[in-house]
């Protein structure tokens, strides 16, 4: 449980694109694939809950140490998608008095069993794609919600645009 913060659970995959320190030049956190994200909480943060920034996993191939040799482009030499196959997937997230959840620009990541009470904005997504899995939603049997009787938050949901098909 994340609970007070300006940012709740906050992947900033765009600030250092490169890396850092001894990593620069060898990882792309940008598109790194998540392990597993389930049963997270976040509620009453100043900005976001959940902040999945600018994150698109791809099929990396990496060394004994985790340092990236190649899969960091977003097509494979033969032109395919090089989006996770499948997709990562963040389950059973519940996020309620945050000002914002959600993320800029996000690719081949769905959300399952999510869950937004009483944001201000119930989810924040500008840019996605096409999965390259071919099957996988952006939202999966979710519940945005907002209770009237509470006076913060909004059912109000921003959803991406682009040349893609944004599945519920």
């Amino acid at each position: 449980r994340i609970v007070g913060y300006e940012h709740g659970l906050y992947t900033p995959g765009s600030v250092f694109p490169s890396g850092q320190g001894q990593a620069w030049g060898k990882v792309c956190p940008q598109f790194t694939p998540f392990g597993i994200v389930r049963g997270n909480v976040n509620h009453d943060n100043a900005r976001f809950g959940l902040y999945v920034d600018s994150q698109y996993p791809r099929n990396l191939d990496r060394d004994e140490n985790g340092f990236v040799r190649a899969g960091c482009s977003e097509f494979t030499a033969d032109g395919k998608d090089n989006g996770v196959n499948p997709a990562n997937v963040v389950e059973d997230e519940f996020d309620y008095h945050n000002m914002f959840v959600g993320a800029y620009d996000l690719g081949d990541v769905s959300f399952v069993r999510y869950v937004s009470l009483n944001n201000a904005h119930a989810f924040y997504y500008k840019t996605s794609k096409n999965f390259a899995d071919g099957v996988s939603s952006h939202f999966r049997d979710g519940i945005i919600a907002n209770n009237h009787k509470d006076a913060y938050g909004r059912l109000q949901f921003y959803g991406p645009s682009g040349p893609f098909t944004f599945r519920f």
